[in-house]
């Protein structure tokens, strides 16, 4: 008895293993039941924007770092969670030093501790893109912080880069999300809003 039961489990658990490797291509999200399935850039749409992205003005650099992050698991509510694919990175604001000098000068990052914890905030910038040429998502700028809020700002980032560039460049542009704010609440992006990023590696 004690061995149909130890074969039932590890049945259950290599059916729910196989269920869980459904592999199909992220353009197909959410065209039907995501439960189970595993959305992954299978077209390699997330490599052109993957690396160092930087904006100077003056002797300040804004930098975005993005790198892939494969099969992250979303929880589905009573359903199977399912997995995807997805571009997450962080940003930094530097100035560099004298003419000749490579030290740099943080002004401030996104990859700091939370509050007065110690551990760091995950990655704030998270994105998808079906197509290659742009990639949309969610940002937080924890940067716009008071004591109140002190997640931040959230807002939506869409990134599409300019065809025929070398270095490759591309449209940074970050906007509001809709939604009614409280009285302190930060309603404006401290990090850049609308700029050209050039692709440094």
């Amino acid at each position: 008895m004690r061995n149909i039961i130890y074969l039932i489990i590890l049945f259950s658990l290599i059916v729910n293993s196989c269920i869980a490797q459904t592999i199909v291509n992220l353009n197909a999200f959410n065209q039907g039941d995501n439960s189970g399935k595993y959305f992954k850039d299978i077209d390699n749409n997330f490599n052109p924007f993957l690396g160092t992205w930087e904006w100077q003005n003056g002797n300040q650099i804004f930098r975005v770092e993005l790198w892939k992050v494969e099969m992250k698991e979303n929880k589905n509510g009573n359903e199977p969670s399912f997995y995807l694919d997805e571009i997450q990175g962080h940003f930094e604001m530097v100035e560099s030093g004298v003419q000749g000098q490579q030290l740099e000068t943080n002004i401030y990052t996104s990859n700091k501790n939370v509050g007065d914890k110690d551990y760091y905030w995950p990655p704030v910038i998270n994105l998808s893109s079906i197509d290659g040429t742009s990639c949309g998502g969610i940002i937080i700028d924890n940067i716009a912080v008071n004591n109140e809020y002190w997640y931040g700002l959230k807002g939506k980032l869409i990134i599409e880069l300019i065809d025929g560039t070398n270095p490759l460049k591309a449209n940074w542009k970050v906007t509001l999300l809709e939604g009614i704010y409280g009285i302190d609440q930060p309603t404006e992006f401290i990090i850049p809003s609308n700029i050209v990023l050039t692709k440094a590696d």
